[in-house]
């Protein structure tokens, strides 16, 4: 599969070095506003200035959109119109209705749509994914669930260079929430309960802070979680936590590490890191999902639809 990438920001090196890593899928094109980030790229990847052109010449099966989150729709509804296949970094869009008219593009063109949920193949989601299906722990029913995802974007009443690109705390970091308890829950039992978002007016960002409830179904029972997003803490803080009726277990996407904390046993902790940085890793996971289901005539569509639909509820709530 030959990819190109449309923004050349600090996301791209993620992409690029985990491409390197990835078999089936190669990067012959990118495009940026600006000409410098030329230098940025393999010399195997031809630059171009002008997206029109790039869409119209390349050779590429699919558009990787990794421009700031504010421009996604507008991005990737051009890459549609021009019968080209979109993959757009998480999220989507930022509206209920820009979804809906994207899905809609794609669909009457009969065109394959993806989402890039990076943070949904954390090696630690990965980790627990693979404990549950090997039945190596006996945790019982899973009741509830707490996930939070921090970053220091506000700090002494500004915003700092790290929220550059990025539309809100809600908007970006819960859609990484969402998609990584997608890979633990089945996001269609998820219905949302209550949203709160915090909004500074004289800030250039849709939330600084946003939380949202949810209830979810397992094994027919029912159960409550909350995702909870902040740019306020001045930590980068990623987790989620899941308690079972036998124990609990923790999740930290930042840190790639996974704690089993039975409740008659010592808490056991399992470092997943590797060599290459956590981005990387997470981009592997997207990278080599996108692969099987191009080969397959397939996207995410319906799984990024249930996602979005359940970020947006809570900014509408």
């Amino acid at each position: 599969m030959q990819i190109a990438l449309i923004g050349i920001g600090k996301i791209a090196n993620y992409q690029m070095q985990a491409i390197t890593h990835t078999p089936g899928i190669k990067l012959i094109d990118a495009h940026d506003l600006d000409p410098n980030k030329a230098e940025e790229l393999p010399g195997s990847v031809q630059f171009h200035d002008d997206l029109e052109k790039m869409l119209k010449k390349s050779k590429a099966d699919a558009f990787l959109v990794s421009t700031p989150t504010s421009t996604h729709f507008e991005v990737a509804m051009r890459v549609i119109e021009s019968d080209r296949i979109a993959i757009v970094e998480k999220p989507l869009c930022t509206s209920q209705s820009e979804m809906d008219a994207l899905l809609t593009a794609a669909r009457t063109r009969k065109l394959p749509l993806y989402t890039a949920f990076h943070p949904a193949y954390g090696r630690e989601v990965d980790w627990w994914r693979e404990q549950r299906e090997s039945h190596n722990f006996d945790l019982g029913n899973l009741l509830g669930f707490d996930t939070c995802f921090a970053d220091p974007y506000y700090i002494d009443g500004k915003l700092t260079l790290g929220a550059v690109g990025k539309t809100g705390a809600w908007t970006d970091s819960g859609a990484s929430g969402l998609s990584a308890l997608a890979r633990l829950i089945d996001p269609a039992t998820m219905q949302l309960v209550d949203g709160r978002m915090t909004v500074i007016p004289s800030l250039n960002c849709a939330q600084v802070q946003g939380l949202a409830i949810y209830s979810f179904m397992e094994q027919d029972k029912k159960g409550f979680g909350v995702v909870d997003t902040n740019w306020t803490l001045g930590k980068n803080y990623k987790a989620t936590r899941l308690r079972y009726e036998n124990g609990i277990v923790t999740l930290d996407h930042a840190k790639e590490l996974a704690t089993l904390d039975l409740f008659d046993q010592e808490a056991l902790v399992f470092n997943l890191a590797t060599d290459k940085p956590r981005l990387v890793n997470h981009y592997c996971g997207v990278f080599s999902d996108l692969t099987a289901m191009f080969a397959k005539g397939e996207d995410n569509t319906g799984l990024s639809e249930v996602i979005h639909r359940l970020l947006f509820a809570a900014l509408s709530h």
